[in-house]
């Protein structure tokens, strides 16, 4: 057996860069191109590939070692003076008897055999530790689901949610958990959904609010519906800030505005903050139809174009002027609505009320006779 640390001159320690140094200095100066016809450099610069190529190799480089402390390993090779070449015939021979070799060979095949045993029976008792662990692990998280099913067969839906969300991720043998759970979380909104229909806007609350780690809260509708119980008990500020953070969510239309304005308006007693929400509502309404029906609208809409929520808007936008006493700008916001709502008793109000604080008699009159048109016995309050 060849040392391959002596082929290569380095020590059985030599780390890898070592031995990379090593295996090209030989490489290059016992290369055949440089010996041409040297059968002897021909052999020694394939035992300096094997050399490099076992020792480069963490593993082989092991077992390597493994047969250099248990056999008995040539210290010489083919002679690397340039000067002096030894004959083949008189090439080293092993300096033990085959038999010896052959013994070496057999204890590290046993070593190694060994070793892989050991390996191998430590990760089969491990897996058995594990899977027992698992098994054990898997049979109290199973008691704790029936706990859960108790309290949802009284009724106890938050204690159910609690408990169950608890358990954290479902193992793939607790696929009947998992679907329990999606069914729960379903039945907490119906009821929710229930309640708030009912008029019972804490018990809606308090079944909406269980929900809101989870992604069901993350929706327009669910945000309405906390919104709206909110404001069934009378807790303004709340619902403004569920507004303010559909809004946040990016949603826009012309009822979410209206909606904002009408709690600013009634809930916060806030008129100027109102108007600006109803605003936006209203250019909102008339850029879709710019968009939609071209830059003629004003002429060419009519009432059956557009949804109500738009026409409510409008006369929003038309009233808090007047509240505010910006009449010319009341009496703007209705000059042109006339014609597409023109059986609308509240624009020719606006301007009426409008004309007369701006001091407009014959305005109007106008205005008044108009609106009498529609209801004869409409008139001005003192």
């Amino acid at each position: 057996m060849i040392n391959y640390y002596h082929i290569l001159g380095v020590a059985s320690n030599a780390t890898a860069s070592e031995i990379k140094s090593a295996y090209k200095t030989k490489a290059i100066s016992c290369h055949p191109d440089k010996h041409q016809g040297d059968k002897q450099m021909e052999e020694l610069f394939k035992q300096v590939n094997e050399a490099y190529q076992t020792l480069s190799n963490p593993y082989k480089r092991s077992n390597f070692d493994m047969m250099l402390k248990y056999g008995t390993v040539s210290q010489t090779a083919v002679h690397t003076t340039y000067g002096t070449r030894r004959p083949a015939r008189h090439a080293q021979q092993y300096s033990q008897p085959r038999v010896s070799n052959l013994k070496a060979t057999a204890y590290a095949f046993l070593f190694a055999f060994t070793i892989a045993l050991i390996m191998k029976t430590g990760m089969y008792l491990a897996e058995e530790y594990k899977a027992s662990q698992k098994a054990e692990l898997l049979a109290g998280r199973r008691a704790t689901f029936d706990l859960v099913k108790k309290a949802h067969q009284i009724g106890d839906l938050k204690e159910s949610l609690n408990v169950l969300s608890s358990l954290g991720h479902f193992w793939s043998e607790e696929r009947d958990m998992r679907d329990f759970k999606d069914y729960l979380l379903v039945e907490i909104k119906n009821k929710g959904d229930e309640l708030l229909a009912d008029g019972d806007y804490e018990g809606a609350i308090a079944h909406y609010d269980l929900l809101k780690d989870y992604s069901v809260s993350n929706t327009i509708s669910y945000l309405q519906k906390i919104a709206k119980a909110y404001q069934g008990m009378g807790d303004i500020g709340k619902a403004l800030g569920v507004f303010q953070m559909m809004h946040l969510y990016g949603y826009r239309s012309t009822s979410f505005y209206l909606e904002m304005g009408s709690l600013y308006e009634d809930g916060m007693k806030d008129i100027d903050m109102a108007l600006n929400y109803y605003q936006i509502g209203a250019d909102m309404a008339s850029a879709e139809y710019e968009i939609t029906i071209g830059s003629a609208y004003p002429i060419v809409i009519n009432s059956n174009m557009v949804p109500a929520s738009h026409y409510q808007i409008y006369m929003k936008v038309a009233e808090t002027h007047l509240k505010l006493g910006h009449y010319n700008e009341a009496i703007s916001a209705v000059a042109w609505t006339k014609e597409i709502w023109p059986d609308s008793l509240l624009h020719y109000q606006i301007e009426a009320e409008s004309y007369k604080n701006l001091g407009r008699t014959v305005a109007m009159e106008k205005a008044l006779a108009l609106a009498k048109d529609i209801d004869p016995y409409f008139s001005l309050k003192d």
